[in-house]
């Protein structure tokens, strides 16, 4: 106890006053035991919300780091070095120490990775992850496959976990976190099954023509959708989400991006993005960013970007930027960018300069394919080295895919471009001789017999990792297109 003596002179007489300083109390700790480091909450009275005045001791060693206070609450950490012992709180020169000791754990052994019973597998494929120090409980232990976190964990022991392979997972290094630390282990590549299909359309709408090409689509075993923009002309997001699902299915992988004729409803409640972030939900794929306008996602091994050059605000040095930003650093065999808009020289129609040359190029960079829309027809380039200067690299009937390598002055990338824009809303007519330009590899307008449809891509093919066979087919059953992809990363 602190007696203030107070001297004060009322004519030739002293006075003394004495006030008491009340000594801190404890009345509990939150947790009563814990490795170094650990949060603790001391509750009690008397304390002080100053924190210079203020010292706590775990057996004698002092916290140095306390990150609140009040009248009757103290918050501070377990010092390194700290003992089982008593807790004591001293405020000034007061002190008070509970009568329940703190017990300090041993810090629980960092788990490491030594083996995975397979380094490629399908997504959903369970494997088992051999290591140390994993422990035996499910709920303190997370694993993540290149940072996708998975959520399925079979079992756990103190050397073995047993997992599913997250469905959005992408090629990298499988880790195992448990309390605050994390094993890096092996690099796992995640297989994309074999002639994996996927159809891209564009400009679609509700209607005879649009069902027929989404029957198109179901018939030839498509197992995703790319549909870069346009969805619904009337603009009905609800009613666009009920005909896919009344289609191809609630479940079915439904992948699309922002049109010019979807902008005014795409955002809020009930908006086209509103149905696309259910669907990916439903389906488990997580992703980046704003979904259909700036983002990115895996699906089956293959990577996607989406980008919305001249939607939004977005310029394309940003949409560029973003897809050069997504892909760097990914190394999926196969990448696909999409956005809707074109630059003039990028279709055969009468649509302008509008999603300018960065997207194109950045995507080209990344060897990754592009899928646009906007113009209502198909069109297909040859491998190209510039789109911006349309310089052709090859027109050999198998196109590659290279990536840039940075760390040389030569610009090695290496794509195609492709709009297809005919599914299900108008056909139209070439203009301007813009189908007679040499970098086209194939061309489909009403001047040479178009018709509805979707093209598509068989990735793997026949077991081939790094080949994809493609082909455009119309609601007539013709063959528009017939080509081959080979991915050289």
């Amino acid at each position: 106890m602190i007696f203030l003596t107070n001297c004060s002179k009322s004519g030739t007489n002293s006075e003394q006053e004495k006030v008491e300083i009340p000594k801190p109390s404890i009345t509990s700790i939150n947790p009563t035991k814990g490795i170094e480091g650990t949060a603790v909450t001391i509750t009690g009275a008397n304390f002080s919300s100053d924190i210079s005045t203020i010292s706590v001791k775990f057996n004698n060693k002092v916290a140095n780091e306390i990150t609140f206070a009040s009248k009757n609450q103290i918050s501070t950490k377990v010092p390194f070095g700290a003992k089982t012992g008593p807790v004591s709180v001293s405020i000034g020169a007061e002190t008070s120490t509970n009568s329940v000791n703190f017990i300090v754990e041993e810090a629980p052994l960092p788990p490491s990775i030594t083996a995975l019973s397979s380094v490629s597998e399908l997504t959903e494929a369970i494997i088992t992850i051999t290591g140390t120090n994993f422990g035996n409980n499910i709920s303190g232990i997370s694993v993540s496959f290149n940072d996708i976190q998975a959520n399925d964990i079979i079992s756990v022991s103190e050397t073995e976990i047993v997992v599913k392979v997250p469905v959005g997972a992408s090629n990298g290094p499988v880790s195992v976190t448990k309390g605050l630390n994390t094993a890096i282990g092996l690099d796992f590549t995640v297989k994309t099954p074999i002639n994996f299909k996927i159809a891209f359309l564009a400009d679609s709408d509700i209607g005879v023509n649009a069902d027929a090409v989404l029957n198109l689509i179901k018939n030839e075993g498509s197992q995703v959708v790319i549909h870069p923009g346009d969805l619904n002309y009337s603009e009905i997001p609800q009613d666009f989400e009920n005909n896919i699902n009344g289609i191809l299915g609630a479940e079915f992988p439904y992948f699309y991006g922002v049109g010019n004729h979807d902008d005014t409803v795409w955002n809020g409640t009930n908006g086209y993005q509103s149905f696309l972030e259910a669907r990916f939900q439903r389906l488990g794929i997580p992703w980046k960013g704003q979904l259909g306008v700036l983002s990115s996602f895996t699906y089956q091994g293959i990577t996607f970007v989406s980008s919305a050059p001249d939607e939004f605000g977005i310029t394309t040095t940003v949409a560029g930027n973003y897809i050069r930003d997504e892909f760097d650093g990914v190394n999926a065999i196969w990448r696909i960018a999409f956005w809707h808009k074109n630059q003039r020289l990028m279709q055969i129609g009468g649509k302008g300069n509008e999603a300018g040359w960065n997207v194109y190029e950045e995507s080209r960079k990344a060897g990754a394919i592009i899928a646009t829309g906007h113009e209502h027809s198909y069109s297909r380039t040859h491998e190209m080295s510039s789109f911006q200067n349309q310089t052709i690299s090859s027109t050999d009937n198998t196109v590659n895919l290279i990536v840039d390598d940075p760390l040389t002055s030569i610009d090695e990338g290496r794509s195609f471009a492709f709009v297809s824009g005919i599914g299900g809303k108008s056909l139209r007519d070439a203009e301007s001789g813009l189908e007679n330009n040499p970098w086209w590899a194939s061309v489909s307008h009403t001047g040479n017999g178009s018709q509805h449809g979707a093209l598509f891509g068989e990735f793997n093919y026949n077991g081939d990792t790094t080949l994809a066979h493609f082909y455009f087919k119309d609601i007539d059953g013709k063959i528009v297109d017939d080509f081959f992809v080979r991915s050289n990363d």
